[in-house]
């Protein structure tokens, strides 16, 4: 999980970038609750679904969560000053709602706070929040400082980095399995269900797993959702997904072959797709617009004569958000920075001859980059 020291300054730094006025800041986004806190709900039990929190940040430092019963274990795991939880439900009472308890909870605390500008997360934020903060007091500014948010979510802290290592060190698990147990015969589904058990097992607790899990014909598409499709010898497999660890994850892809080997048109276009990737990496440094890097890895293609075949991004950021920026796309305006993690994605889909992508996770360092995913690229490990 994040640590103390990794929440702590990342308040400390959105403070830095918070207007003068503001001395109490509303977080409502669940992705944020993790962010500055470490309030990291299991998406995997009945007490956390529906659930709502809100995070109080002072300027002088102090941190109320705003919660409710149900959720205590994840609120003391926690990394705040201090814990609002209301009894929400208690096998008691019929429960009532969740969204309603929050925000009075949240506006009950927000009278101890003086001031008439407060910052919150326009976007996220209840409407029962915003118009109670309103009405209680006259004259009060909100301010939207979801932007300001996302800003220091482009550089990754130690912590941060730390989990998106464990989120690919399961994913990686669950490769090899799919790649070492698929067979024909097997389902879409199966090998999804190899994949979250050995990316499980990797992790030592459960782990969400989300992303495109397709074989034959459906390659030609890019991706979808596993289905219910046998797999035959000799068709591709492509996998593109992430493992989630707290909210943050790993995101990659290979393509391979179920039990045979690519066509020669097929192997032409791997390592069509693997030149494409390389020089992307040589793109991969501080002060690189997004959009250089896009067109790096489609001149490759290009020189190759499969840029037609290549229908979407070269690669985007990932942390708590998929896709997150930077975005290599050719009309982005961002620049690569120091912390990003970004992933690099060249894909080529023909009807009729395959489709594939080919996905790796990168940290950038003040020097370039370093390599953060250790999975099997190609059609055999």
């Amino acid at each position: 999980m994040l640590t103390e020291q990794g929440c702590r300054a990342r308040r400390e730094r959105l403070w830095k970038l918070a207007p003068a006025e503001l001395e109490w800041i509303v977080i409502t986004d669940p992705r944020h609750l993790i962010y500055f806190a470490a309030f990291a709900p299991s998406p995997f039990v009945f007490n956390t679904q529906g659930a709502g929190g809100s995070l109080i940040l002072g300027r002088d430092g102090s941190a109320i969560l705003v919660a409710d019963n149900v959720q205590e274990p994840y609120a003391d795991a926690a990394f705040v000053t201090e814990r609002v939880l209301p009894v929400w439900y208690r096998c008691v009472e019929a429960a009532g709602s969740r969204l309603e308890l929050l925000a009075h909870e949240t506006l009950k605390r927000l009278l101890d706070c003086p001031g008439n500008a407060i910052g919150y997360e326009a976007p996220t934020c209840p409407a029962a929040l915003a118009d109670g903060i309103r009405a209680s007091r006259a004259g009060v500014q909100l301010v939207n400082i979801e932007p300001l948010i996302h800003q220091l979510r482009r550089a990754k802290d130690p912590d941060e980095v730390a989990l998106i290592r464990r989120a690919l060190i399961a994913a990686t698990a669950g490769l090899r399995a799919a790649m070492h147990e698929v067979r024909p015969g097997l389902t879409e589904l199966d090998v999804y269900r190899l994949v979250q058990r050995a990316a499980g097992e990797a992790a030592g607790r459960q782990v969400l797993i989300y992303g495109d899990f397709v074989s034959g014909a459906r390659c030609d598409t890019g991706g979808g959702v596993p289905s219910g499709r046998t797999i035959q010898a000799g068709e591709l497999v492509l996998l593109d997904f992430s493992a989630v660890i707290d909210g943050y994850r790993g995101d990659f892809c290979n393509t391979f072959v179920c039990h045979g080997q690519p066509s020669a048109k097929q192997r032409e276009m791997f390592e069509a797709c693997a030149a494409a990737m390389t020089a992307g990496e040589q793109q991969l440094r501080p002060g690189v617009p997004a959009k250089q890097v896009f067109a790096a890895v489609r001149h490759e293609l290009e020189t190759r004569g499969y840029a037609k075949y290549f229908p979407h991004h070269a690669g985007h950021g990932i942390g708590l958000g998929h896709p997150e920026a930077p975005f290599f796309v050719p009309e982005s305006s961002e620049t690569v920075v120091v912390g990003d993690v970004v992933t690099l994605e060249p894909g080529l889909y023909i009807p009729d001859v395959g489709g594939m992508r080919f996905e790796r996770d990168y940290l950038i360092t003040a020097t370039g980059f370093e390599s953060l995913s250790d999975h099997p690229i190609g059609f055999v490990e």
